[in-house]
């Protein structure tokens, strides 16, 4: 299978998430005069988790290669565990941005409760 069939169905498994995301995007676009700040951070958090998904896609398709040579038989699960630790860590800190941008949306400009 070519890469560019690889990357083809790869990208139609995450098309219903990005789809979502994409549909989140024009709501907090519609609602933009209404609550600006808070749409600003939504689409701020969720075009980066779109872009997260896209970018990281190739990422860890591109990446690994670079780092993990056959030739070097005695560490190569060293090198590899190590290539996938640093590569899930960036990803995951990525994406925790984008959701900390959501949560902060969730939060934002909430009225104060007189007791």
């Amino acid at each position: 299978m070519s890469k560019l069939t690889q990357y083809f169905w790869t990208l139609a498994e995450q098309l219903p998430s990005l789809i979502a995301m994409i549909g989140c995007i024009g709501f907090a676009l519609m609602r933009w005069k209404r609550h600006p700040r808070i749409s600003l951070t939504i689409v701020a958090g969720v075009g980066l988790l779109f872009v997260h998904a896209l970018v990281f896609m190739f990422i860890y398709d591109l990446v690994p290669p670079l780092f993990i040579k056959p030739n070097n038989f005695e560490n190569m699960a060293t090198i590899r565990r190590n290539v996938f630790l640093v590569l899930g860590f960036i990803s995951n800190s990525v994406a925790a941005v984008g959701f900390a941008l959501l949560l902060a949306a969730i939060f934002m400009e909430r009225k104060q409760v007189s007791a």
